[in-house]
């Protein structure tokens, strides 16, 4: 009786092999959460929506640069301390730091540059403190959070359940939205099209109209709202 011959487990697709074969995962626009316990994950949800507002209030009313760059860098640390990755931090930062260019580069023409300092400040200040809370908080537990902060609205005859669905729409829109703008700029650098804006916008509306319609169709056939 001859032996059955051994089998072999197929291996699993690697990102890389996923690059070549052109699949190239969405961008997510607030950064998608570690997963590793640490202290900044076991602090209260809104405990670090309060920080966030106000360190917010403090970077807007003070608008002092040596303030707002403080703050930042005492996040930053804040974020290692909590072992954080670092390459989490620096696309937002590079997206940041193009916002803040341009900013820099009025501010010279038109004001002075120590005015786009306090704004490259804060909106540095005001990054680093949204990275910490979505890398360390999960779209449940903010959404969670977001329902007992307007729950005193139940009075005035707001459901709140409904205030949280549309605040997980809307997160979850921006990052297909953003996938969708990503989609349409290659497909038009495939095609040469790259300096085309009709091609790189146009395909990404009329998708973006089609989410909007199956989303909407799929919470009337579910009866979620009226």
């Amino acid at each position: 009786m001859s032996e059955a011959p051994p089998t072999r487990s197929r291996p699993r697709p690697s990102r890389r092999a996923g690059r070549r074969s052109g699949i190239r995962t969405r961008p997510q626009l607030f950064g998608r959460v570690v997963r590793t316990s640490t202290w900044l994950h076991r602090v209260p949800t809104g405990w670090k929506l309060a920080a966030i507002a106000v360190i917010g209030l403090t970077a807007l009313v003070f608008r002092n640069g040596v303030v707002n760059w403080s703050i930042f860098v005492v996040l930053v640390i804040l974020g290692l301390s909590a072992r954080l990755p670092l390459r989490r931090f620096l696309i937002p930062w590079a997206y940041a730091a193009v916002l803040v260019a341009i900013v820099l580069g009025l501010q010279y023409l038109f004001g002075t540059l120590v005015a786009g300092l306090v704004v490259a400040g804060t909106v540095f200040a005001c990054v680093q403190a949204a990275l910490l809370l979505t890398l360390t908080t999960t779209i449940g537990e903010l959404l969670d959070a977001f329902a007992v902060i307007v729950s005193p609205l139940r009075r005035l005859g707001v459901d709140p359940e409904v205030i949280a669905l549309t605040a997980s729409l809307m997160v979850r829109a921006i990052s297909h939205l953003s996938g969708l703008l990503a989609e349409a700029d290659r497909a038009a650098r495939a095609r040469g099209l790259e300096t085309s804006l009709k091609a790189r916008v146009v395909p990404a509306i009329l998708r973006s109209v089609k989410y909007a319609q199956d989303t909407g169709r799929a919470l009337d056939a579910r009866g979620i709202v009226d």
